[in-house]
This record gives C-alpha cells, structure tokens and sequence, in this order.
C-alpha cells in the first residue's frame, strides 16, 4: 500500500525488542474506512536514522532495483493521479496484515526496524497484495463479479485470460516488454491492473 512520504511526529516512542515482542499480543484494530490509517513498513537502520535526523522519510527511486519496472511505473502513475503527495517511488507498507505474519517479517529482518505509523487515509493509495503480483507478471487482472460463483467466475477468468493472451501473441508481443506492445493492448492490460485498487472487488475476506 504504497504513499510518497512518511512524516516524523512527536511523541516518536522507540524501543529494541525481539520479534515476538515488537508487535503487541491480540488484534491490531484495523481500520479501512478510518480517516487516520494503521500501517507497518519495515525500513533499514539507514532509512530510520535518516527519519530521526531530518523528521522526513522519502522514498529513493535510486534505491530501486526492480525486474518489473512496468508495474512499478504504473503504481506511480497511479500514486501521481489519486494521492496529494508527490514524488518519482512508493513508500510501501502493510495496511492489514495477521500478526503471526508480521512477527514472521520481523525474524527474516534483524536490525532493520519496524515503523508503526498512523497516516491519513488520502494519503495512502491501498492495494490488494494479491493481485498486485498479477501485475508483477504482466497478467490480465479479471475481478469476480457479485453474485458470480467460482466456477462461473473460474471459467470467465480462463476465458478472457486466453482470448487476451492470443491477442498478445497474434500481435507478437510475447516475451517483449510492455513498454513495446501495442499501445491498445498495454492499456486494456494496464486498465485491468485498477481492479486492484478497488477494495469494492477485493475477495470479501479481504476487505
């Protein structure tokens, strides 16, 4: 769930504790709708020095080093149209997440540090984690409809996959990169991916 920058505000508490210890016991208390959202990112000690010196943390694009560079283009056009924040690459955080998987992100990354922030809801463009890696893999993103069962919506999804998968292939795009297909196809590829920020046609356990 990516916004352009993180502000330091005080009070500012910190404190060194093992995994299971930094995140506290019981739920989180997530809050979609909230106007002040509840998000965890997990930043070097680098990045947390810089956020201490300067009250500021901004995301690099120098820092990147992506093998989809498409997708992540995409995310910042989006950022740049919906959000009032500004800047060239995400800050990404976690908007809901179990706890048991955040203490589990925590153990594969001793001596970097846990942000828990509060941010305000228009400055945090959410996404479906899940579908999001359909547009890591450059994939047609195709949301159930309401009321269409699994297998209805299991066969619709192969349908439109492989109709659009033929036209990829009739125009010869298929292991080129996005940025050389056909501008029609990139753009219905590239419309599909919006379902993703759409929490009304993310999967009900999800919302």
């Amino acid at each position: 769930m990516p916004t352009g920058i993180l502000l330091l505000m005080p009070p500012f508490p910190i404190r060194t504790a093992a995994p299971a210890l930094a995140v506290p016991p019981g739920r989180l208390g997530y809050d979609l709708d909230a106007e002040t959202m509840l998000l965890h990112s997990i930043q070097s000690a680098e990045a947390f020095d810089v956020l201490l010196e300067t009250g500021v943390l901004r995301a690099d694009p120098t820092l990147a080093d992506s093998p989809w560079p498409e997708a992540y283009e995409w995310m910042n056009r989006m950022m740049a149209e919906r959000l009032p924040t500004s800047g060239d690459a995400a800050l990404w955080l976690w908007v809901r997440i179990r706890r048991r998987h955040l203490v589990a992100l925590c153990r594969r990354a001793r001596g970097e540090v846990l942000l828990t922030c509060r941010i305000p809801r228009g400055r945090v463009l959410v996404s479906h984690f899940g579908e999001w890696h359909v547009a890591l893999n450059s994939g047609l993103s195709v949301p159930q409809h309401p009321g269409e069962s699994e297998d209805e919506y299991d066969k619709r999804n192969d349908r439109e996959f492989d109709d659009f998968a033929d036209r990829v292939d009739a125009a010869g795009a298929r292991n080129s990169p996005l940025g050389d297909w056909p501008f029609e196809l990139r753009t219905e590829l590239e419309r599909s991916w919006e379902c993703i920020l759409d929490r009304t046609l993310f999967p009900k356990t999800d919302h």
